[in-house]
């Protein structure tokens, strides 16, 4: 395959790009080969985005609904993405992660498995070394549980060599909150959810990771504070902090007039706290971008917002949103969006050939034009009816050809 005339950061001049037997084989101003021709005409070449935050429609898994994330990854230009997993039925033992991994590997974008770190229903620690050795790619854990828990998934981390990885909030700290605790929470009459159930757990998890040294990602981090606390451990140990794309675009007045889907968790802040978060960006204090996709069905959403389930669908759109709301504003530049959703994400997981476009790479690829712009019409987003600029044209995994949209 061949990719001709297509933008790629850093580059002054369109560059040709040749894909050979899944891997970049030569990039050049211009490359005569009798392959299958694909003619960029300007637009960019991504790598493709890497996501490390993704669930199951409704947490369940089954075959249908892993066909419909990956499906929804390559209109996204997600060609990698690692499954958060608290779904049902729970990933507790080798051979149900073997059976998972086999379907995975059959499904048009590459998807990885996270190890959850306790059994919800014992309250022990899971076979962490096994699920690990029979190929998932990191240990996840809610940070509010037993701290010998928690040290021991940290010393496994460091022991098999991959990432710890954290969802940070005491719900101890809240009174059955459902919501941002601020001036909406209020005029609406919900409970609310503080930042500090949220900063209390990433300083304590801070704190332990750096004593034992282990590689550790803060999940969906949604104020300043605690994204300063990530910053200040990475004095000690390699800490790496995740914001959703939600929390730099949009704030709690999101859930006025009881906005179901605009029900996060961790959930969406206020104007201020949103504003710091665009800073801590600029400061590149934020390390990973994610789309936070956690799809529900309209019949856990077109319920009061109390009894509504936390989750968005957005991963279609997160490379748009990103690019419309932090690129094309001036935020951040192109190079710096690839850093967050491709070339730290590679890091993280140790995809030493993902993440970059340079020969010799995996072609994860996403043709992106950047200059066209398009409506919003669905109905159940907090973006409807928002118009995006840039749409994801191509998007190309292990070589080939997986989603079109010309």
């Amino acid at each position: 395959m061949l990719i001709k005339n297509a933008k790629i950061a850093g580059e002054k001049t369109l560059k040709d790009v040749l894909i050979e037997e899944g891997k970049i084989a030569k990039i050049a101003e211009s490359i005569d080969k009798k392959d299958e021709t694909i003619d960029a005409k300007g637009a960019y070449l991504l790598p493709g985005l890497i996501d490390l935050n993704v669930r199951l429609k409704n947490d369940t898994l089954n075959q249908k609904n892993l066909d419909t994330l990956s499906n929804n990854c390559a209109r996204g230009g997600v060609t990698t993405s690692l499954i958060i997993p608290d779904f049902l039925p729970r990933l507790d033992n080798e051979s149900f992660l073997e059976l998972l991994s086999a379907k995975a590997d059959a499904l048009r974008t590459t998807m990885f498995l996270s190890a959850p770190l306790v059994n919800e229903e014992t309250n022990k620690l899971n076979n962490i070394a096994t699920l690990v050795q029979n190929g998932a790619a990191a240990i996840w854990s809610k940070s509010h549980i037993n701290s010998n828990l928690i040290r021991r998934g940290i010393q496994y981390a460091k022991m098999k060599q991959v990432i710890f990885m954290a969802e940070c909030y005491d719900d101890d700290l809240d009174d059955n909150g459902v919501i941002n605790d601020g001036k909406v929470a209020f005029k609406l009459g919900l409970p609310g959810i503080s930042k500090v159930s949220e900063t209390s757990e990433v300083a304590r998890l801070c704190e332990i990771a750096a004593y034992y040294g282990t590689p550790t990602l803060f999940h969906t981090l949604s104020s300043k504070r605690s994204v300063e606390l990530v910053s200040e451990a990475k004095r000690n140990v390699e800490a790496y902090a995740e914001v959703s794309i939600h929390h730099l675009l949009k704030n709690d007045a999101s859930c006025d007039g009881f906005n179901t889907y605009a029900k996060i968790k961790p959930p969406l802040r206020d104007e201020n706290e949103r504003q710091k978060l665009i800073e801590e960006l600029k400061e590149g204090n934020i390390d990973i971008l994610t789309s936070a996709h956690s799809p529900r069905s309209i019949l856990y959403k077109d319920v009061a917002f109390e009894e509504a389930a936390y989750g968005i669908h957005a991963i279609c759109d997160y490379l748009p949103l990103s690019f419309t709301h932090l690129v094309d504003v001036g935020i951040i530049d192109i190079q710096e969006l690839i850093n967050l959703v491709s070339k730290t994400p590679a890091k993280i997981l140790g995809l030493k050939t993902k993440g970059e476009i340079k020969e010799g790479f995996d072609a994860d690829l996403v043709i992106f034009d950047h200059t066209c712009e398009e409506r919003l019409k669905v109905s159940d987003s907090i973006y409807s009816n928002e118009t995006l600029k840039g749409k994801v044209l191509q998007t190309i995994a292990k070589g080939k050809v997986i989603y079109k949209n010309l």
